[in-house]
């Protein structure tokens, strides 16, 4: 999605003068190579967001796994609209968990042909919204495999033995690795996710971007020519998040709802003192969305 491209540089350059942390979403790139929804994804997607916006994020965490992509894309887009992440609340022992029950995917991914931006760190990516949206987006249903053993006890049947005829299929854990999948017999539907997510960086951007019109350059290190700049890519990634997030949610009553959202979680940029004189760029040159 163009929107993703030009506030990752607009973010980029806040963020330098603002000494802020170059958070994960200045980097953030495109989850595939074809990021198309309709309107109809659009309105699926937006359950998957409220869900970020309403569920504890200690609860989402907890049932984040390869088994659930659905929370697992939820617990993605909570992050993707300036959530804290909870994973450092979790002890060794639960930690551990969670990494074995993704390991073998996370094997898979690392193979493949498009990877997103973050130094591979088991611990960090629990922290990234691109691990959680990816893997939501990209796993699969887990292969059915017959256990060799099984199959053994079934042909000579013996007390206990299952029946045949309800062709059962066992997991065979010795090769975790052929477990899951990706893009392969896909549990939610991509352009779904794309939907979601589009509409939750979208109006995670605009709030951010209309805040970054507002700073008053004493807060910054910027000069009057470098301000001048980055507000100007600020101008280009609000006016295009405005389009693109009505598109993604659906509706703009439902975009302006997530950006008041997303305003309360921006972090330190949300504390700098605004400038008397500031005005927002106008919205009404903009194009409205086509569905």
């Amino acid at each position: 999605m163009r929107y993703t491209k030009v506030l990752g540089l607009a973010l980029a350059s806040l963020a330098l003068g603002l000494c802020l942390p170059a958070a994960a979403k200045t980097r953030k790139q495109e989850l595939s190579n074809k990021e198309s929804f309709l309107p109809e994804d659009a309105a699926k997607g937006l359950a998957y967001v409220n869900a970020a916006m309403t569920v504890p994020m200690s609860d989402l965490l907890k049932k984040a796994n390869v088994t659930q992509p659905a929370v697992m894309l939820e617990y993605g887009l909570a992050l993707d609209l300036g959530r804290t992440s909870v994973s450092s609340t979790l002890s060794k022992e639960d930690k551990d968990k969670l990494k074995r029950g993704f390991r073998a995917m996370l094997d898979l991914y690392i193979n493949a042909s498009d990877k997103f931006d973050i130094t591979f760190d088991e611990d960090a990516m629990l922290d990234q919204s691109e691990f959680w949206i990816y893997l939501a987006k990209h796993v699969g249903r887990p292969k059915e495999h017959i256990d060799a053993s099984s199959v053994a006890g079934l042909s000579q049947g013996g007390p206990g033995s299952v029946d045949t005829s309800m062709n059962v299929f066992l997991s065979d854990s010795s090769e975790q690795d052929k477990e899951f999948n990706l893009n392969e017999d896909l549990i939610l539907r991509p352009n779904v996710v794309n939907a979601a997510a589009a509409c939750a960086q979208s109006a995670y951007g605009f709030a951010r971007m209309r805040k970054a019109q507002t700073v008053d350059i004493s807060e910054t290190k910027l000069t009057p020519e470098q301000y001048a700049t980055v507000l100007d890519a600020a101008i280009k990634a609000y006016r295009l998040a405005w389009t693109e997030g009505q598109l993604a949610c659906g509706s703009r009553e439902s975009f302006l709802m997530i950006v008041d959202f997303a305003s309360h979680n921006l972090g330190k940029l949300g504390t700098l003192k605004d400038s008397p004189d500031a005005k927002l760029a106008s919205l009404t040159e903009v194009a409205p969305p086509k569905p």
